[in-house]
């Protein structure tokens, strides 16, 4: 039971740092119940490129509505600042009749159009401003599919490692299956003493139990693979090769919040142009009927209103807007700052996954040799049964922790690219 607990306590540490290691973070299914073992049923398509993976998730992806949004306001805003006028034509109608006050018998008809005029400068600044909107819609678009992109990234390498960690499980429950029938058969011709029988079967149960946790995470990788690619096939090919950064300069995860920064100045730019409201010019006609000659006078007119903007209430939208350019700016630098931080991260997690690679290349090479020493020795009776136990435990956490650093280097690669703005 001890050398078991010891066993457990080792896996579940590097279980732990493994999960704690995993950035970005992948779309990912709360655990479900323990009678999903056995549900994973993803296929390999060899055919099947990772970029089509990353298609058929943007195609579910919510984020879409965000850019069809975006792509509405820049058409709007495009449109106000290609207009003419600054706003809504208004129609004013007026009639004044005296009859019920006195009896002079005047009645007066009269209507007009008001029409708002742009301030000096102002529709250049409502066109900085639908281009800014554009320009956001436009980083916005790449950003998405980088993000998704990164979201797959994780998806897929999550399922090959829980896949590696089944495989390890299924080696160790096997050899431990082989142990326990070894240590029975020599009870019987009375080899072993009865009491080894316990701790063999101990030891059989808990890499039973360790097969049932990986299958389960297994499980729960390719649940939140369907969900977020909607596809029941994997694809063949995954790993990929260290990319340089981009050559034109602009990392997609950073351009959606530079765009943001420049349609806020511009926004402010218009708040400030537009304090007050706009001029509107009026074109009207009167028809005055009735009067001391019982004349009809018609006439037409013109007006101009011209707001002032020199009120605290005027200046309140140039406030907000002002606000929400600082907030874009501090976004940008702090983005910047955590991008300098993770992409340093990325090359110090491939430089030590590459590594930690090698190093356990060559320890998987001894627990090979010390598993097959141990099985002969102690099938000679030169070891114990917890010695065998022991060396067990450890050669194969050894195996395992090979295997999955093989893994992790692939995924390593893929973070530094992800980082890079690379897509797959």
């Amino acid at each position: 039971m001890m050398i078991a607990a010891i066993g457990r306590r080792l896996a579940g540490a590097g279980a732990l740092a493994l999960l704690l290691s995993t950035w970005p973070v992948a779309a990912t299914a709360e655990p479900g119940p323990a009678e999903a073992v056995g549900e994973a049923t993803l296929a390999v398509d060899p055919a099947l490129p990772l970029s089509a993976v990353v298609a058929a998730a943007l195609g579910r992806d919510p984020g879409k509505a965000v850019i069809d949004a975006r792509d509405a306001e820049a058409g709007v805003l495009t449109a106000r600042a290609g207009s003419l006028l600054a706003g809504d034509v208004a129609i004013g109608l007026r009639w004044q009749d005296s009859g019920p006050l006195g009896r002079s018998g005047i009645r007066e008809a009269e209507g007009g159009l008001e029409l708002p005029i742009w301030r000096l400068g102002q529709r250049d600044a409502a066109a900085r401003l639908a281009a800014g909107s554009q320009a956001q819609r436009d980083a916005e678009a790449p950003s998405r599919a980088l993000r998704v992109a990164g979201e797959v990234r994780e998806a897929v390498w999550a399922v090959a490692l829980a896949r590696v960690r089944v495989d390890q499980a299924e080696a160790a429950l096997a050899a431990a299956q082989a142990l326990e029938a070894a240590v029975r058969r020599r009870i019987e011709v009375g080899e072993q003493a009865a009491a080894d029988a316990l701790p063999a079967a101990d030891w059989r149960l808990d890499r039973e139990a360790r097969r049932q946790d990986a299958e389960i995470v297994l499980v729960h990788a390719e649940l939140s693979y369907r969900l977020l690619t909607g596809l029941d096939r994997l694809p063949a090919a995954i790993v990929e090769a260290t990319a340089a950064a981009r050559g034109d300069g602009v990392n997609p995860l950073l351009a959606p919040l530079a765009a943001q920064l420049a349609r806020a100045r511009a926004e402010t730019d218009f708040a400030r142009r537009s304090r007050g409201g706009n001029p509107r010019l009026t074109l009207g006609a009167r028809n005055e009927l009735g009067g001391p000659d019982n004349g009809n006078v018609a006439s037409i007119g013109i007006g101009l209103s011209i707001p002032l903007g020199v009120s605290a209430a005027s200046r309140a939208p140039e406030a907000a807007a002002a606000i929400a350019a600082a907030q874009a700016e501090s976004d940008l630098a702090l983005a910047e700052r955590r991008y300098q931080y993770l992409h340093h991260e990325a090359e110090h997690e491939l430089g030590a996954a590459a590594e930690a690679r090698e190093r356990l290349r060559q320890r998987a090479a001894l627990a090979d040799r010390e598993l097959a020493n141990a099985a002969k020795a102690f099938a000679a009776g030169e070891i114990g049964l917890a010695e065998r136990l022991l060396t067990e435990t450890r050669a194969r956490g050894v195996l395992g922790d090979a295997a999955a650093a093989e893994l992790e280097h692939g995924r390593a690669i893929a973070r530094l690219n992800q980082i890079q703005g690379v897509m797959p």
